[in-house]
């Protein structure tokens, strides 16, 4: 082994985390523009879509193993292990959420709404700040911005739930066949919560932060 190779086993591999997070990060936003496209109407929401949905949500599961398995390797973390472990799964859960949302559309046959598109907007528009909050974490340099991206998924959350609540009242009062109603309702119910799974992210994001900036 040569004297370069021998002082690297020395060194700090902590930042495997912060690569990590980013890929994770990368990921989630393509999954979360890829369903914009696919939940625009009743023609997008294909086999194809929800084929590529899966793919993503599989690269998801391989990226949080790898973390995990980073976890049990290395004795020196960025922050503490139970917060890359509360991190890693709130992540996990955004893309389960996206994946379960898109596999019902397709599989309950669900007749197609608006709010199916609106609710992909605000999905994406978290998960991009939610990327913007992860890329700024690192080394803790940019604690205003990474602060400013979670404050912005705690607002779209806000306006998720208004969205929610506005069109469970309207599909409740509609003259929809009883069973099309259970199945926009638990197609919305799913897209809700993958707001829900962004705000839980970034309340740990917003945790770290106070704890290490």
């Amino acid at each position: 082994m040569g004297v370069s190779a021998f002082f690297r086993l020395f060194q700090p591999r902590d930042k495997v985390f912060y690569t990590l997070f980013e890929q994770v990060a990368d990921n989630l936003t393509s999954m979360s523009e890829y369903m914009v496209e696919g939940m625009k109407s009743q023609e997008t929401i294909t086999e194809e879509f929800y084929r590529k949905i899966e793919y993503y949500e599989h690269a998801n599961d391989k990226l949080t193993h790898s973390i995990f398995v980073e976890l049990g390797k290395n004795f020196i973390t960025p922050f503490d292990r139970e917060d890359i472990h509360q991190l890693t799964s709130s992540l996990d859960d955004i893309a389960d959420f996206i994946y379960a949302s898109s596999k019902y559309a397709l599989l309950y046959k669900s007749p197609f709404i608006p709010a199916f598109t609106t609710f992909a907007v605000l999905i994406n528009d978290s998960v991009l700040e939610l990327r913007k909050a992860i890329y700024n974490m690192r080394d803790f340099k940019k604690p205003k911005e990474v602060l400013a991206s979670c404050v912005e998924i705690n607002r779209i959350e806000n306006v998720a739930d208004d969205v929610f609540s506005s069109e469970l009242s309207a599909l409740f009062e509609s003259k929809r066949d009883v069973l099309d109603v259970i199945k926009i309702k638990n197609v919305l119910e799913y897209l809700e919560d993958v707001t829900d799974k962004c705000e839980d992210s970034a309340n740990i994001i917003e945790s770290i932060l106070v704890k290490y900036s």
